[in-house]
């Protein structure tokens, strides 16, 4: 919390939809001279001097340097992606907790990038599916309903009894209970797992889980990144490559944080036909929880590679005022939807 009050998620969202907050005497969203020229405002040319919130899709600059091959559909607001990029909040409930979840799979026609139409199989009518935050030992009980006329089911990585793993495909218009034990710590995926395995993912039946350690983390901004990729015989296979289901979205709307305070970040790949897919983040390093597991980061670095269904928790400050680029290092998914920037304010 502020000192007057207002949540840091509260600030960041205010600040994300353009509005300007007073705290500690600095007015955030209007930076001093040397802070708009690291972010891109000012009279003059300086190092990422470029005004990204107002470069369009195939402008010179922007358009010829980065490809940007697809971009986010016009219109969408600043927290339109709030639901899939801040997790919900850790909610401390006591031990042994039951969370109940509704997932509802339906079939939506999503404009996935710019002109681009996808019919995705999905759960809850978004892609990716809602964040699931749960507590180690609680009782996740899930009421699953299929709603369409195709088979599907729902798979949870992770540790659970094998009675509830989800393999079993139900049938359409038919309804089942799973109960499994939320563990380990971590992030865990969970999506789809009836026959044909790759089509049910790649059309969208796919999110994630965080199960938080009794107590919870360590306090730190939370962002959380699902990338995927969307297919069709118009756009060919992983025409668009997208985190949280909207390609060029955090190009056009960067993640705002705060300077020098930590950063989580919960890193899952779910982009279905491709073996290996990857998390660069320019200008800075993060120390690594494969997983999400662990008590201490495995290692740091600038860039983690992810196979399929892989995830990661990272965590990292940034020291200065600018932009930090974001995107997967095999670059043709780059220029396919997912590059994306954090902004330090």
């Amino acid at each position: 919390m502020t000192e007057d009050g207002v949540s840091r998620r509260e600030l960041l969202k205010k600040v994300g939809m353009g509005g300007a907050v007073l705290l500690g005497g600095t007015v955030l969203g209007r930076v001093t001279t040397d802070q708009a020229r690291a972010t891109g405002g000012g009279d003059e040319y300086s190092p990422g001097s470029v005004d990204l919130d107002n470069t369009v899709v195939g402008d010179d600059v922007l358009g010829a340097v980065y490809g940007r091959g697809n971009g986010m559909p016009p219109g969408l607001e600043s927290d339109a992606l709030d639901a899939h990029t801040f997790p919900p909040e850790y909610d401390n409930k006591p031990d042994g907790t039951v969370r109940d979840v509704e997932i509802v799979v339906e079939e939506r026609l999503l404009e996935v990038a710019g002109g681009v139409y996808f019919d995705a199989w999905t759960y809850n009518g978004t892609v990716p599916a809602p964040i699931i935050r749960v507590t180690k030992g609680d009782l996740v009980r899930i009421r699953f309903k299929n709603r369409t006329g195709h088979s599907h089911n729902l798979h949870f990585h992770g540790a659970h009894r094998p009675e509830h793993d989800g393999w079993e495909p139900i049938p359409p218009g038919g309804e089942t209970t799973y109960e499994i034990e939320a563990g380990p710590v971590g992030l865990h995926p969970y999506h789809c797992h009836t026959a044909p395995l790759a089509e049910h993912v790649a059309r969208g039946l796919y999110g994630m889980m965080i199960v938080d350690p009794p107590g919870g983390r360590a306090p730190a901004q939370e962002v959380a990144l699902l990338l995927s990729g969307f297919s069709n015989d118009e756009i060919g296979r992983n025409g668009v490559v997208a985190w949280n289901g909207v390609a060029g979205f955090y190009d056009a709307h960067p993640i705002k944080v705060v300077k020098d305070e930590p950063v989580r970040v919960y890193v899952v790949n779910m982009l279905e036909y491709e073996p290996l897919a990857s998390f660069h983040l320019h200008a800075e390093t993060f120390d690594v929880y494969p997983a999400g597991m662990g008590e201490t980061p495995t290692f740091r670095d600038d860039t983690i590679a992810l196979t399929q269904g892989q995830r990661a928790m990272i965590e990292f400050t940034l020291p200065h005022y600018g932009r930090y680029m974001f995107h997967p290092h095999q670059h043709w998914l780059a220029d396919s939807g997912s590059m994306g920037w954090f902004a330090a304010i």
